[in-house]
């Protein structure tokens, strides 16, 4: 299937040079992003200059790798959160801000709104709820910024990694394999998050780097996993338009 028989969702494929979409479709629809908005929460506790190495108190109401109560440093949330789209990391970095989660939630608001993204909200750390959206338009001026966060691109293009975390005596290994099938695929994939739930659907947002240029690759709203990565993976394949001399 081409990307151009692609009529679900939204998606596109924007070149940083030359400041324009290569192709694009639905780039202004408000939609539902799900664990797109880990990258959000991500910006939020870097932005705040938090301890990384200090350990926080797993906090929340979803699912997840770590037990509720224990103690795992920030650094390891946000790899859980990033790589294999850990929820109750995403919740307890974000009641571990400053403030608490409501402060969080009000500061990353703050700043969606002062970068421009007017058609994008953020209601909680994960994604799990339906009113987190943005748009394909808001997403590629969000995911520019992340270029310069070190750890967000560091950590969400990882493969796989393992957590080492003393419990008691012991130490327990937990091991995260990246969500993104895409990203076994390519090596020029700089950041990474998938997402999914029912109102969203499968969702995915990258920065490429493509001889030498930068590119977002975002994809939302599509039926399955499979339907996405083949599409994302069309767009990440795409002949770079060359500029006219």
């Amino acid at each position: 299937m081409s990307y151009a028989q692609h009529n679900h969702g939204a998606w596109g494929l924007y070149d940083y040079d030359l400041i324009e979409y290569q192709i694009v479709y639905n780039r202004s629809d408000i939609r539902s992003i799900a664990s797109i908005t880990k990258l959000f929460t991500a910006t939020t506790i870097l932005r705040q200059g938090l301890d990384l190495d200090k350990k926080v108190k797993v906090t929340g109401k979803s699912k997840g790798r770590f037990s509720r109560g224990a103690m795992v440093p920030r650094i390891d949330l946000m790899k859980a959160m990033l790589i294999s789209s850990d929820n109750l990391a995403a919740e307890s970095l974000a009641h571990s801000y400053p403030g608490g989660f409501d402060v969080f939630i009000s500061d990353t608001n703050q700043w969606v709104m002062g970068m421009g993204l007017i058609s994008t909200r953020i209601v909680d750390a994960s994604g799990l709820h339906i009113d987190n959206v943005s748009t394909i338009d808001n997403l590629v001026m969000f995911l520019n910024k992340l270029k310069d966060h070190s750890s967000i691109v560091k950590i969400s293009h990882e493969r796989t990694a393992t957590l080492n975390l003393p419990k008691g005596k012991k130490t327990v290994k937990i091991h995260l394999r990246n969500t993104n099938p895409t990203l076994f695929q390519f090596d020029n994939i700089i950041v990474s998050k998938t997402g999914f739930t029912n109102p969203a659907g499968r969702c995915v947002a990258m920065l490429v780097r493509k001889e030498d240029r930068l590119y977002a690759v975002i994809v939302l709203g599509q039926p399955s996993v499979k339907e996405r990565s083949q599409l994302a993976n069309e767009l990440i394949s795409k002949e770079p338009i060359r500029q006219a001399l």
